[in-house]
């Protein structure tokens, strides 16, 4: 059964636009979701670049509006059959938002598709305590873009970005 949000009828882009103040966006962050549903729509590949030309941001910009959005739960960004997909669902999900700590192992788990192993889970509370959980999911953003989902690279993603003092 379709959700309210998918029916025909209903104009996801005119919704986000009508309730910018409720869903606490940036004018930035609007844009991006209205063109990421206006891409998914046409069944385009969504990138960093297409989204920083389409608005005339940088891509750090992009980087740190669409990083928020995922800590809010509206982007939800994976990858399939070596291809990335953005899913703007959660702006139309009426759910608490979740504690990002809490939050941490299932987004692991629901990136890569299965449940952690138990080394796997002793790394990610590692990274926990080590850097900031906002990091940690940065990092596993990356890792999804750059369709390298494994422990090992996002721990030199991290373990770089130390060195390179952006953690």
């Amino acid at each position: 059964m379709k959700k309210w949000y998918q029916e025909r009828y209903f104009s996801r882009r005119d919704w986000i636009l009508e309730n910018i103040n409720r869903l606490e966006v940036s004018p930035l962050q609007a844009l991006i979701l209205v063109l990421i549903d206006y891409y998914n729509e046409g069944r385009q590949v969504v990138t960093m670049e297409l989204l920083a030309a389409q608005t005339h941001a940088a891509i750090e910009e992009i980087d740190a509006a669409i990083d928020d959005l995922c800590r809010k739960d509206y982007v939800l960004i994976s990858t399939k059959n070596r291809k990335v997909y953005f899913d703007i669902s959660g702006v139309f999900e009426d759910k608490p938002k979740l504690d990002v700590s809490r939050d941490l192992f299932e987004m692991f788990e629901r990136e890569f598709g299965r449940p952690l192993s138990q080394k796997e889970t002793m790394t990610v509370s590692q990274w926990k305590s080590k850097y900031d959980d906002k990091i940690v999911i940065k990092a596993l953003r990356e890792a999804v873009i750059q369709e390298k989902l494994n422990m090992n690279y996002i721990d030199r993603i991290l373990d770089n970005w130390s060195k390179n003092g952006k953690s």
